[in-house]
């Protein structure tokens, strides 16, 4: 292989690896945005998601409630008359 060829195959690879430079700093920016928007939608979901399980758990305190009333009115219905 002649001189030539050769560094025009070296001028080449650094083209390349140029062109993947650019792409990752292209990525990068696009990965911060990415991580800056997710972070905002984690601190608008936070408290959401604490409104949801204390919901949650009234829902079930109210079912349970609702569990016990029927077995005492069962019961009041079989020995009561």
């Amino acid at each position: 292989m002649d001189n030539k060829r050769l560094e025009d195959k070296l001028d080449g690879i650094v083209k390349d690896i140029n062109d993947i430079n650019v792409t990752l700093a292209k990525q990068e920016v696009n990965l911060s945005d990415h991580i800056r928007r997710t972070n905002i939608l984690e601190e608008k979901i936070a408290p959401l998601e604490k409104r949801y399980v204390m919901v949650n758990g009234v829902l079930k305190f109210i079912g349970l409630i609702a569990v016990f009333v029927g077995i005492i009115e069962g019961i009041v219905k079989i020995f009561g008359g």
